[in-house]
């Protein structure tokens, strides 16, 4: 056996789990993003205030998107640098939500 797969075999069981934490943290980042606007913070990420802007209340599905293909990329090639690397998107993620339900007078 190789050692490249039985690196795969030993985090491919963490796959699910992690794709799955993606989409929620991507779906918690969302709704926080829209308490804290609700609550006269602004966006600032450019990319998702231009979405805002252009999309109305439909920015949500380009963010919901590229965080389904992240899931589906953590899926498709569960290797170590790609779950060390959506790891910490997620750790990321995770704080800017916190910080969104802390500007909305959430938390």
């Amino acid at each position: 056996m190789s050692a490249h797969s039985v690196t795969q075999s030993s985090i491919t069981p963490w796959a699910p789990i992690v794709a799955f934490a993606v989409i929620v943290v991507g779906i918690l980042d969302a709704v926080s993003t829209n308490a804290g606007l609700l609550a006269g913070a602004v966006e600032v990420n450019p990319l998702m205030a231009y979405a805002q802007e252009t999309l109305g209340s439909w920015w949500v599905l380009p963010k919901i998107g590229l965080q389904l293909f992240v899931a589906a990329l953590v899926l498709m090639r569960p290797a170590r640098m790609v779950f060390a690397c959506v790891g910490a998107v997620v750790a990321f993620n995770a704080i800017v939500v916190l910080n969104n339900l802390a500007l909305a007078g959430t938390l």
